[in-house]
């Protein structure tokens, strides 16, 4: 499903080197999730901003399709003029890379201008199965055949059910969505039995009761669910990813056109209005450096994310 918006137009300093004439029209950006998407709800909170910043509309582009790789493919082949962006996530650039063996992009294929966030994801049931702890997940596991649902294969809450799995040494069916609304609508009615996703997208099932939350699998407690455990203080160390969104150009666009965009970026993400919108959300701010720390964090996180594909013993498609 491809879907068009526009987000709106505070003038624009930074400590960067940043284009005197730039920009002049409005900036496309190609998300490759569908509308609704948890990364397409942090771009609509953060674009209006950096439009009031660059005064020129940032206008969205959802592309939504399996793996994200229809939305990925078009984006790189944009022109690398400054007006055409990426909107991306932690599967586009982690762990699609080492999934699949002919992937139609690379990311080489695009400049990275800066992160803009991370979503701690959680683990959650349907309220009706009675479980609250994932220990008691794990033990019905061990007696039963249960599920577990994603947004589709790769992404860090399909690589979190494998982490699970390997940690507790259990098995479990896995259910790749193309969305996360129709995964977590499943999860409240009690198609499937688990899912690791984000506090926003878990809302509606918390508001109706349908849905129980057990941990969260970054390296702290948040601040947005405190008495939530992680799944490292439960002895699930492997059991480790925080999902994060970032802002690409296609390669060759021009240097001071990315430092500009890196500053409008930030500067956007400084804004409290911003933050608190976001942190409605469970979203927490997570900016990087300059566009070249952002790039060397990438390179490593697919490392890492190549050792863990390895150790799971997941095949390329």
């Amino acid at each position: 499903m491809i879907a068009a918006t526009s987000v709106v137009a505070l003038a624009m300093t930074g400590g960067m080197v940043q284009a005197q004439d730039y920009p002049t029209r409005a900036i496309d950006v190609i998300v490759p999730l569908p509308a609704g998407s948890a990364a397409d709800g942090v771009a609509r909170i953060v674009l209006p901003k950096m439009e009031e910043i660059l005064k020129q509309p940032m206008v969205i582009e959802n592309i939504g399709g399996a793996a994200h790789i229809p939305g990925m493919v078009r984006a790189s082949e944009q022109d690398p003029d400054g007006y055409h962006l990426l909107w991306a996530t932690i599967a586009d650039f982690s762990s699609n890379p080492n999934l699949y063996a002919d992937l139609p992009y690379a990311a080489e294929d695009f400049a990275p201008i800066g992160r803009a966030s991370a979503q701690t994801l959680i683990m959650a049931v349907p309220t009706a199965s009675g479980i609250t702890t994932p220990a008691e997940f794990v033990e019905k596991a061990k007696n039963e055949s249960l599920s577990y649902a994603s947004t589709g294969i790769g992404n860090s809450n399909h690589l979190l059910g494998e982490m699970l799995m390997r940690d507790a040494g259990i098995s479990l069916r896995h259910i790749p969505y193309e969305g996360g609304s129709a995964a977590v609508l499943d999860l409240m009615r009690g198609e499937t039995d688990m899912m690791f996703y984000s506090l926003s997208q878990f809302q509606p099932g918390l508001q109706s009761g349908e849905l129980t939350l057990l941990a969260i699998t970054a390296e702290q407690r948040s601040v947005f669910t405190p008495d939530l455990p992680t799944m490292q203080e439960l002895g699930y160390d492997d059991v480790l990813v925080s999902s994060w969104y970032a802002l690409f150009a296609p390669a060759g666009t021009p240097e001071d056109y990315i430092d500009t965009l890196f500053d409008a970026l930030n500067q956007a993400l400084a804004d409290p209005e911003v933050v608190a919108a976001l942190e409605q959300t469970g979203t927490e701010v997570w900016t990087s450096g300059s566009p070249a720390e952002f790039a060397e964090f990438l390179a490593t996180e697919r490392g890492r994310y190549a050792a863990l594909v390895e150790a799971i013993g997941l095949e390329k498609r």
